[in-house]
C-alpha cells in the first residue's frame, strides 16, 4: 500500500467540472472495479511462480523443476479442494498453460484518491492568473513544513488550465532547493538525501534530476485516458523526459490537475 503523486490532464473543461470529470477518467483505474470474467494467466513455467515454489518448499507439490501446469493444477486442486469456480482453483488451457479466473481489474492502480494533496499543492501558477477562477485552489492547506517541498512559495496551486500553470518555475524552484540541500549535504558529510531520487556527488547532476522530476510525478493520465507510469516505463529518467515533453506541448487550454493517489 503507498502514495504516490500523479497527474490527470484533460480537455477544456469548466472549473466545476474538474471533480466530476478526473473520477470520471480515473474509474477504469479503480482497484474495486469488477470487470467481467477473464483468463489471468500465470507465468508460462510453473517454476517462474512465487506461489509455485511456495508449494515445492512446503510439500504441497514435489520439489523439482519440469513440473508442467498440469500436474501442478491436479495436485493443487485436490490437496487444497479448490473444485472449478473456487476463486483459487488453478485452470489449464488447450496448449498446456495455466490460469486462473477472474474479475479483478487487470488496469487497478487506485483504491482512493485526491485533488488535496497531503503534503500543500503541487503546482505553481503564473503570477499574473492569481485569482484566476479556473485555477484549482485550496485554502485550507496545513502542511508539515518538513514534507512540503515547495514550503513558503507563492502562486502554488494544484492545476488549472495549461497556460495558467508555470512548469518552469515549478522546475527552478526545485533545482533550487535541491542546490542547498547538496550544498548541506557536502558541508555536513551526513547521510545521502533523497528527493525523488538519490543525490549523486555531482552536484550539476541533481539539478538536472530536480528539474526533471519536479513535474511528472509518478503517473501520469493523458487526455486520452491512457495512463503511463514509472513502473510501467520501467526507466525513471525516460518516464520525466516523455511525461515533461507531453506536458510542455499541451494546448493553452488543455487542464493539467495534481492528483495524490493511494494503492
Amino acid at each position: 500500500m503507498s502514495h504516490y503523486q500523479m497527474l490527470v490532464v484533460l480537455p477544456p473543461t469548466p472549473p466545476d467540472r474538474y471533480y466530476q470529470e478526473t473520477a470520471t477518467r480515473l474509474a477504469p483505474y479503480r482497484i474495486e472495479l469488477e470487470v467481467p470474467q477473464y483468463r489471468d494467466y500465470a507465468a508460462e513455467r510453473p517454476q517462474d511462480e512465487g506461489w509455485v515454489r511456495g508449494m515445492r518448499e512446503n510439500g504441497t507439490l514435489p520439489d523439482r523443476d519440469g513440473l508442467s501446469w498440469a500436474e501442478v493444477a491436479e495436485t493443487v486442486n485436490r490437496r487444497l479442494d479448490q473444485p472449478p469456480g473456487d476463486p483459487n482453483h488453478v485452470y489449464v488451457d488447450e496448449a498446456g498453460r495455466g490460469y486462473f479466473l477472474s474479475t479483478y481489474n487487470p488496469r487497478a492502480e487506485w483504491d482512493y484518491y485526491s485533488l488535496h494533496q497531503q503534503d500543500g499543492p503541487y503546482l505553481l501558477h503564473l503570477p499574473e492568473a492569481a485569482g484566476d477562477p479556473r485555477l484549482l485552489v485550496h485554502d485550507d492547506y496545513e502542511p508539515d513544513p518538513e514534507r512540503d517541498r515547495l514550503h513558503g512559495l507563492p502562486h502554488r496551486c494544484d492545476g488549472g488550465p495549461r497556460g495558467l500553470l508555470d512548469f518552469e518555475a515549478l522546475r527552478e524552484a526545485h533545482a533550487r532547493i535541491i542546490g542547498r540541500r547538496h550544498d548541506e549535504w557536502v558541508a555536513s558529510g551526513g547521510p545521502q538525501p533523497y528527493w525523488p531520487f538519490p543525490f549523486t556527488p555531482d552536484r550539476a547532476e541533481n539539478l538536472a534530476l530536480a528539474r526533471a522530476s519536479a513535474l511528472p510525478g509518478y503517473a501520469l493520465l493523458r487526455m486520452d485516458g491512457s495512463w503511463t507510469d514509472i513502473r510501467r516505463r520501467g526507466d525513471s529518467a525516460a518516464y520525466w523526459q516523455e511525461t515533461n515533453d507531453h506536458l510542455d506541448a499541451l494546448d493553452p487550454d488543455a487542464v493539467v490537475l495534481a492528483v495524490s493517489c493511494h494503492s
